[in-house]
Order: C-alpha cells, then structure tokens, then sequence
C-alpha cells in the first residue's frame, strides 16, 4: 500500500443482513463512476436485491468478505466478497470461492486499497482451507491488474483456464437501452433488428412452479458430468434461488409433464450515463435435453414474461454449455467480447492444461 496506508484499516468482517444497504450503495458508487460507465455506459449499479441474489445464499461462507475503513471517518469505501462453489474437475471436487464484486469508492482509489483487499481475502482463505479461487477477467479492465500482483506476491500460481469469445444480449427496447448503454447509430439499426420477440401460447412451456425443483436439480447435476469442469449445484441454493421474487424461471415439459429444460434470469440494474433500468442476468441456460425449436420458444417465452416483468432486455457472457443456435434463433444478439476465467491454484491441485467443456452458472 502507499504512504497514506495509515489513513486505512483492511480487514474481515462477517456479513450480515443489515451490510447490504450500505455495500449496494458502495459498489453502485464505484462502477458507475469508473470513467468508462461514464462515457460509455454498460455497468452494473447494485441494489439490496441484487446484492441478495450474490451473497444471501444458505451456502455463503459469512466470514469470507473483506472491506476498507477510512479511519478519519469511519466509513466503508472498500469492499470484495467471496461466494464458495464447489468445482468438480474430471470428476474429483474441489473447494474453491469467487472472489467478486471488488469495489473502491472513487475518491479513496489509487491508495493500494484493491490490491490489500485482495490479499486479505487470500489469507482468510487459505487459514479457511479453501483449494482455491477462480474470477472472470475482461483484459482490458483493471481487475486483472489486481489479481496478477496479488498472485504474484503471495506466490499463488494463477492459471488462465478458459476463454469466452462471445457476450448475448436481447434487448426489448433499443431507445430505451441507449439511455444507459452508448450505441453508435448502426449498433442501434442492429440492436432493433433484434428487438422484437414471438409470443408464445403453448401447453407445454410456462413459468416454474415449485413443484419442478427436484427434476431441474437433476438436470443441473447432468452437466457436472457432461464437462470437464464444473460449478457442483446445492440443491438448497436453488431452492433458495427461485423463491427470491427478482428471478424469472421458465419451463418447458415433455409429453408426461416432468420438466424436460428451463431457463432462468435475476434482475440487476444496468447503468451508465447517470441513468439506471432493470435488466435480466441470464444465468441458466439448460435446453441439452429440447430440440432447436422447442428450445427457442422457451428463450421466446423467457423474454416475454421479463418484458412483463419491466425489464429491457437480457444479457450474459456466453458459456458454450449450451448450444447458441435456438438463442440466435429467437433473435438474441452474440457479439465479440473477450471474458477470461483464471484459477488460483492456492493448493496446487492438477490443473488439466488445455478445458475442452465448461460449466458455470452465476449465482
């Protein structure tokens, strides 16, 4: 840290109910201030729901979160949190945690606050027996920055396992969008040649019930054996997940009425340019066991019942667990973006060298 490090306290705090008002408000305040949000938009602004939908689970480890103090007011301007996920690689589980959501409030930045944020969070892990953690990285984005120096300097050895290529997005109302998302004039003529949706009217697709957890859990759990590597499921987490009142989950049976895939999303707010709306996170995409036509009505369906919701649109990174095709045929947008997935390998686990199948899932 630099000379004004006294000015700071870094350390672990255990989470409660009562934190997220106050964390919202910082993340919110950070990402929407990076100069970037400003210009161009395309951030994510945190309310208390969203941030329940990262850190509210039955699974969180409560003690694995880390925040800066700025001594002379007491205030909280630093912030990293951790969400633990089991990682099944060829078959053998391992204990691992996200670290995410790493904020500094944008007066107090540049102080080496990220950086001891991140290597507090790395003690507190390694003391908590965790085999290690994994982020997403945009390369040209500072968190990279943080997570090398932090690796480097506790000689944690960070691997660069996968490598997404695509972002989707499906956007109700373009005009609206660009209020929060700075579109040149021919990515608006784009984006409006994929705004529209077909409504769907069949017997077969409709909204989860609860009813369908047991038989969703079982078609979660097949991709940790269809992949290589792979988030392992909680059947409570999602127990959990899809009574929270922000998630839209949508279904389609087979001919016996048992759940045959499904579709889920949570809102978030999406920022930039001093403006905010409500978005949908696609964050379950499971149509392995639908035909191409049976699987872009549900996507249809899903973007119907989000429209009704108040939503503007969907969005994801692009993990190819699923197929691509029946999304672009319901008209969602893929378009180039380089996400990579890095691993820190805090036990030295085998690590394959080259991931040929992959499943995550957000949250």
């Amino acid at each position: 840290m630099t000379s004004s490090a006294s000015e700071y306290k870094i350390e672990q705090f255990t989470i409660e109910k009562e934190n997220f008002a106050e964390l919202s408000k910082l993340i919110t305040q950070a990402f929407l201030s990076d100069e970037s949000a400003i210009e161009e938009g395309a951030s994510v602004a945190f309310s208390e729901e969203t941030f329940n939908t990262m850190y509210g689970a039955p699974s969180i480890d409560k003690d694995l979160f880390i925040r800066a103090i700025h001594k002379p007011t007491g205030q909280i301007v630093g912030f990293l949190g951790a969400i633990p996920r089991n990682l099944s690689i060829n078959g053998k589980i391992y204990k691992f945690a996200i670290p995410s959501w790493l904020c500094v409030h944008s007066q107090h930045q540049k102080k080496g606050l990220a950086k001891g944020m991140g290597k507090k969070l790395f003690e507190v892990g390694l003391a908590r027996d965790y085999d290690g953690g994994f982020s997403f990285h945009e390369p040209e984005q500072h968190g990279i920055d943080v997570s090398s120096a932090v690796s480097r300097e506790m000689n944690i050895p960070m691997h660069k396992v996968v490598t997404l290529t695509h972002f989707v997005i499906k956007a109700f109302d373009v005009a609206k969008v660009s209020t929060v998302v700075r579109l040149r004039w021919y990515e608006k003529l784009v984006f409006k040649m994929y705004q529209k949706y077909k409504t769907i009217s069949s017997k077969q697709i409709r909204k989860y019930q609860e009813k369908d957890t047991p038989e969703m859990f079982e078609i979660i759990q097949e991709q940790v054996k269809r992949n290589q590597l792979s988030i392992v499921p909680e059947l409570e987490d999602l127990q959990w997940m899809l009574k929270n009142p922000n998630v839209n989950c949508v279904v389609h049976e087979d001919e016996e009425g048992k759940v045959k895939g499904f579709m889920l999303a949570w809102e978030f707010l999406l920022g930039g340019m001093g403006n905010t709306l409500p978005f949908g996170w696609l964050d379950m995409v499971h149509i392995h066991r639908l035909n191409t036509k049976e699987a872009s009505e549900l996507a249809n369906y899903l973007c119907q019942t989000s429209d009704e919701l108040g939503w503007y649109g969907l969005q994801t990174p692009y993990i190819p667990y699923f197929d691509m095709k029946p999304l672009k045929k319901a008209k969602f947008f893929f378009f180039g973006k380089i996400i990579d997935l890095d691993i820190f390998n805090m036990k030295n686990i085998p690590i394959p060298e080259t991931i040929e199948s992959f499943y995550f899932d957000w949250r």
